[in-house]
């Protein structure tokens, strides 16, 4: 039996370690390393570019690099003419105002004023697209795992640490492709986020997704398509994925009185207009009421092949069918 090779980032996957990483990394794009290990020295040039959105010509002498200075978790200095300010994430997002804070205390830095400042959001997780446009609007250039790879996977190198990183991210991008299989997404993470990723390609509209805690042990939520229609509340779509618990297309309301009737009444209104549209939808088994609630669950949602494959364009067909169902129960309540 083949054993495993143990990787030091599976051991050590918080932030922290990232971080240690990334800035032993940017120290290696100092020019004076080239005869120390040329390969990885000019990966680590490479590295920087990309920070930089710099072409290949561009040249790097001088690089100075560290963490944890107030509070930004990376940073670092390049030919004496970039300041690089680095929040890297991992599987977490960003809280508490910190991007603002570190834009502004870097932009009001003595030191670095004559620097030519660049802010990056480094993120080697999964992320809802929404999300991470958010953090563009706020002048960080976000850097993705497909981009780190492209820079890590370009040339052979010896160095252990290196490459346990390199196929530590391999392994969660190859995880988070493997998502046309229904056991896939309701067994492991990564592959789950990667579908809500690929919906979000597909949807030509706001979504959002997260992680949803709740006393049954919560759910990795998608939500999109909301329609406010007066004296019910506003309607969505959401899916739930509780993995081992199962995966369900929901119908949610939101902004409402919260009275149990309400439920049932727009369960039975919505249900004929469902079934018009080809689409099968039941109650749960016991209505709960709460600042969201379920009205309805779409019946047959996610189907899979004898050989497990997920059929991706059949169920974005049903999504578009639900779309026209609350649109069109909204246009019918609205006369």
């Amino acid at each position: 039996m083949n054993t495993m090779k143990p990787n030091i980032f599976n051991l050590a996957p918080k932030e922290l370690s990232q971080d240690a990483f990334f800035t032993w990394l940017l120290m290696w794009a100092d020019n004076d390393l080239n005869q120390n290990d040329k390969s990885l020295n000019e990966t680590a040039k490479n590295f920087v570019r990309l920070l930089l959105g710099q072409s290949s010509d561009y040249q790097i002498n001088k690089v100075k690099a560290g963490r944890q200075w107030n509070n930004i978790d990376i940073w670092a200095e390049v030919n004496n003419e970039y300041f690089i300010c680095i929040e890297d994430k991992t599987y977490t997002g960003e809280h508490s105002e910190q991007l603002e804070r570190y834009k502004e205390f870097i932009t009001n830095h003595l030191k670095y004023k004559s620097f030519k400042h660049v802010f990056v959001y480094l993120k080697t997780g999964n992320e809802s697209l929404s999300r991470l446009n958010k953090i563009r609007e706020k002048g960080y250039v976000v850097i993705d795992r497909k981009a780190i790879l492209k820079v890590l996977n370009q040339h052979s190198i010896s160095n252990a640490i290196f490459n346990d990183f390199k196929e530590y991210l391999n392994e969660i991008e190859k995880q988070t492709n493997c998502c046309d299989k229904l056991e896939d997404i309701i067994s492991n993470w990564h592959s789950a986020e990667g579908f809500y990723i690929k919906l979000q390609e597909n949807i030509n509209e706001w979504t959002d997704w997260s992680y949803v805690p709740n006393q049954t042990g919560g759910f990795l939520g998608f939500w999109y398509h909301w329609i406010v229609i007066e004296k019910i509340g506003e309607l969505y779509i959401q899916i739930e994925n509780a993995f081992e618990y199962g995966i369900k297309l929901v119908i949610k309301i939101a902004g409402w009185e919260q009275k149990i009737d309400i439920l049932y009444k727009t369960y039975n209104e919505i249900k004929l207009i469902a079934e018009k549209n080809g689409l099968s939808i039941t109650k749960p088994e016991r209505y709960r009421v709460g600042e969201t609630s379920t009205v309805a669950i779409i019946q047959n949602a996610f189907q899979s092949e004898n050989n497990n494959n997920f059929d991706f364009n059949d169920f974005l067909i049903t999504l578009k069918k639900l779309e026209k169902t609350l649109d069109e129960y909204k246009s019918q309540y609205d006369k």
